[in-house]
């Protein structure tokens, strides 16, 4: 039961809308791309979370704006107000029509400098409620060619001095951000680290935004996808859990960029389809689904699938919604409270000897690759 001053404290009527709400934290706008749901919130129903900063970062040509237009479309559905920052001055109103998006409905504002975008997010917040501004749908495309109005000046006065300050500027407009309770996406480039060991591309931009992002995504490689012929159809993206607070860290997996249709919702996920179970192989080249394609009765394998036939929605769809998969992707991607050691084991009350000292002799496996872990964010100064 809570103390009477904390029950005073989330009844008084200046505080109410600063309360935290226990239903935001488990409200997602999908990304139409089940790999990518799985790395941004650990759920096959997920995506970003609503009321948070979520950032995607690739190299140029990796599907970021193709997903930050199915989180756009997803947002528009759910009925939020949508805003597009296109600092990049790219944004294809063609394309967004083509994918269903209702442009005419969404505010689109073409700008790079840090006062102008400081003054548009605050202006899209003055006169909402938290609750209302929880319903804004921010997509920034992209952070890398902010810049603050010194930049400019230098430029107009032929001065050769080099910026110094760019990250500082560019954690001000994450401060910015972060103090409303938008719904917010932003698209991200990488640069190569050239490290011997651990991450092969970097976060530029200023640690700010790291710091404030509730998820993070990053794509570090890009294979070419060919078809049975040998001709090259699109791009399979390895993506990662750079930074998570629903999803695990380091979590991997893929997805595919079709040249012709886009991001294939349906790729990524057939290797932990046969290790849940749920799929498996009657012969090589050739797939089934367990509760699916096979005569529950007689035990009848009674359709097999060609790879090249696998990535549809006929044989994806009841894999989604099977509550043996669900399970087993939510514990490869997600956290769960029982793997939290503080949960169950109070170091001081065993100390105290006011609890028992659990059988396990060894909690955690000592990394193998810790000498491989590296923070880097970005070069760039806080």
């Amino acid at each position: 039961m809570a103390s009477k001053l904390i029950a005073s404290l989330k009844k008084n009527k200046a505080l109410a809308e600063l309360v935290a709400s226990e239903v935001v934290k488990d409200e997602f706008v999908s990304t139409n791309c089940i790999p990518v749901n799985l790395l941004l919130s650990g759920k096959i129903k997920g995506g970003i979370k609503k009321g948070k900063i979520s950032q995607i970062c690739a190299d140029s040509g990796w599907g970021k704006s193709m997903i930050g237009l199915n989180v756009l479309k997803a947002a528009q559905l759910q009925g939020f107000d949508c805003v597009v920052i296109d600092t990049e001055k790219a944004f294809n109103r063609d394309l967004a029509a083509s994918l269903g998006i209702n442009v005419d409905d969404i505010a689109i504002f073409e700008s790079s400098l840090v006062p102008e975008l400081k003054q548009i997010v605050a202006n899209i917040n003055n006169d909402l409620s938290r609750a209302e501004q929880r319903n804004v749908f921010i997509l920034l495309d992209s952070w890398g060619p902010i810049v603050e109005q010194q930049v400019l000046d230098k430029a107009a006065a032929a001065s050769t001095a080099v910026n110094m300050s760019g990250a500082k500027f560019k954690n001000e407009l994450a401060t910015v951000l972060s103090c409303y309770a938008n719904t917010v996406l932003v698209l991200n480039h990488v640069y190569a680290t050239l490290q011997q060991y651990g991450d092969a591309f970097a976060i530029p931009g200023g640690k700010k935004l790291y710091f404030l992002s509730d998820a993070i995504m990053m794509a570090s490689s890009a294979a070419k996808a060919k078809d049975k012929d040998g001709a090259i159809y699109g791009k399979i993206i390895t993506a990662s859990v750079k930074k998570g607070r629903a999803a695990k860290e380091f979590a991997k997996t893929k997805f595919l960029i079709e040249h012709s249709g886009g991001i294939n919702p349906y790729y990524g996920l057939l290797d932990d389809a046969i290790a849940a179970g749920v799929v498996f192989k009657p012969k090589a080249g050739r797939y089934s689904r367990t509760d699916y394609d096979v005569d529950q009765t007689t035990g009848e394998v009674t359709r097999q699938w060609k790879e090249d036939e696998l990535y549809c929605a006929k044989f994806w769809i009841p894999l989604y919604t099977d509550e043996k998969f669900n399970k087993y992707v939510e514990q490869k991607f997600a956290f769960a409270d029982e793997e939290l050691i503080s949960a169950t084991q109070d170091v001081l009350a065993m100390i105290n000897c006011e609890a028992e000292i659990p059988d396990e002799t060894k909690l955690v496996a000592e990394s193998e690759t810790e000498e491989n872990m590296t923070f880097d964010v970005s070069n760039d100064e806080e």
